[in-house]
């Protein structure tokens, strides 16, 4: 009897230790999965991921399928979210990729591919500004025929990229530049020739008009000629003088440029001359035809900063060229400035010089070109032209109070314009 019961003993002693060891791992099992009202609690340290992924497929009701490169340890602590989300959450801190496609989330290593469809701003533009935060192996292609950027990259960046995407893809600031290009041009040298006057009589008498540019003088200049017998005898008078021309100022251009933040706007008024460039390569000759622009021109790229300043790069240049046997040469005078300027505030770049010396011939037909004595008949006018370009600049950045105040104007041209026309017509 004795024997018996520590047989019982030991058997309840088993017992008791067994259900003692199932119980916390009944309790443990209990208290780290459990769903209520829609909210997800989890605890699970180093679960196989396959394993975690199960556990969702049953809380969201949706189908999870894991590719074979799917694996490792994860350790879970959620207290109340979402199925979705915490999805979501394991996915991303295992650094996996995945997509939906007929109810069924497929799960896998590879890099997800997104489109994303810009509204306002340029793909290429953004382009490298969104490769700079992507890991390596991540690639971004941009088209901006249809506006959109491509992107192939792991699905952990996806909300700082989405966040950086929708921060650049804002409209971009315009600026509208009003520019002044005045040039002054001032005239400095004379001319020199021969006033011939030969008198006989009163009534036979024969003379050069205008050739010495006397101020007395009106009228054309060449050989004025009374009665036929002007040569025999007589007396003659030359003289020389010099005249002084006046400062002359033109205004050149006075164009309005608009352009886009950080985008160059260029003007010209001038040429273009053409030559050709002969490229020789191993296996084949290829002529390029170049052009060589000439004449007034002007490069600018405004920059806005946050404060609304606008940071001005300015490139103005003057200059003048020919091409000889498809060789270029050019006369310039060109200068690079930066400056910062408020909205509406003026600079004036100058300090544009060149100078061109003009000689002109003036005289009789004929009697002008003759060797020795063609001197008597002709005046020679010597210029030296010295022209400086000032460049005024003002820039206005393009608000919407600035566009309502344009359709204002545009508004209050047109209907003076109607106001005119009716006028006309009745």
């Amino acid at each position: 009897m004795k024997k018996f019961g520590i047989v019982i003993g030991l058997v309840l002693g088993i017992w008791c230790l067994g259900f003692l060891q199932a119980a916390p791992a009944a309790k443990t099992e209990a208290t780290n999965i459990s769903i209520t009202k829609g909210k997800i609690f989890l605890n699970l340290k180093d679960a196989d991921i396959k394993t975690v992924l199960q556990i969702f497929a049953k809380a969201t009701g949706v189908n999870i399928v894991a590719s074979d490169d799917v694996t490792g340890k994860v350790t879970v602590t959620f207290s109340g979210i979402t199925p979705e989300d915490g999805l979501t959450a394991v996915l991303r801190a295992r650094g996996l990729d995945w997509f939906t496609e007929a109810g069924t989330i497929y799960v896998s290593t590879k890099k997800i591919l997104r489109t994303y469809y810009l509204a306002n701003a340029k793909p290429s533009d953004i382009q490298t500004t969104i490769a700079s935060i992507l890991p390596a192996g991540s690639t971004v292609t941009a088209d901006d025929s249809y506006n959109v950027l491509v992107i192939q990259t792991t699905s952990d960046y996806l909300p700082r990229l989405e966040k950086l995407i929708n921060e650049l893809d804002i409209p971009p600031v315009q600026v509208m530049v009003e520019t002044k290009l005045i040039e002054i041009t001032g005239n400095y040298g004379g001319n020199l020739g021969l006033d011939v006057n030969y008198a006989k009589n009163s009534n036979n008498n024969a003379q050069t008009v205008g050739l010495a540019g006397r101020k007395t003088n009106t009228g054309a200049q060449g050989l004025y000629a009374h009665a036929l017998s002007i040569f025999s005898t007589g007396s003659l008078e030359a003289f020389l003088s010099a005249l002084a021309y006046n400062t002359k100022l033109n205004v050149v251009a006075s164009p309005r440029l608009t352009t886009l933040n950080n985008k160059e706007a260029t003007l010209l008024i001038g040429a273009k001359l053409g030559y050709r460039t002969t490229i020789v390569s191993e296996t084949s000759t290829t002529q390029v035809i170049n052009f060589l622009s000439v004449g007034t021109s002007l490069t600018l790229t405004p920059n806005v900063t946050k404060n609304g300043y606008i940071r001005m790069k300015v490139y103005p240049k003057i200059s003048d060229g020919t091409v000889v046997n498809d060789i270029p040469q050019e006369n310039t005078t060109e200068t690079k400035n930066e400056v910062m300027v408020k909205d509406g505030q003026t600079f004036v770049i100058g300090g544009l010089t060149k100078e061109k010396d003009n000689q002109t011939d003036y005289g009789v037909p004929i009697l002008m070109d003759i060797p020795f004595i063609g001197a008597l008949f002709r005046k020679t006018v010597s210029i030296k032209e010295k022209s400086e370009l000032l460049v005024f600049v003002t820039p206005h950045i393009i608000t919407a109070e600035y566009l309502e105040t344009m359709d204002k104007s545009i508004e209050q041209f047109s209907k003076t314009s109607e106001d005119i026309k009716a006028r006309l017509i009745h």
